[in-house]
């Protein structure tokens, strides 16, 4: 299995942020497809890590932009932000 380099994380994280799918991930980075799900198996991997920070990063822009639209008086919003509020402080037990 080849090593990832620095410039293939960024662009790894990236795409996952952009919510690719895995076997997309690969054709754009020119990876083997199953290599790359090795990689993102097995924890302490930095294209785990790459590919874990750029879907949570995404998913925290989202999340501010409920919030915002939420404290800007948007009832959907809110009525979002209030799931997510109740989730977190379940998780958090």
């Amino acid at each position: 299995m080849k090593k990832i380099n620095e410039e293939t994380l960024l662009e790894l994280e990236k795409y996952s942020g952009l919510m690719f799918s895995i076997p997309d991930i690969a054709d754009i980075l020119e990876l083997d497809e199953q290599e790359l799900k090795i990689i993102l198996l097995e924890r302490g991997e930095p294209g785990r890590k790459a590919f874990k920070r750029g879907r949570l990063l995404m998913e925290a822009k989202i999340r501010q932009s409920i919030f915002d639209l939420a404290s800007n008086g948007s009832s959907p919003a809110q009525a979002f932000a209030v799931k997510l509020i109740d989730n977190a402080k379940m998780e958090d037990l």
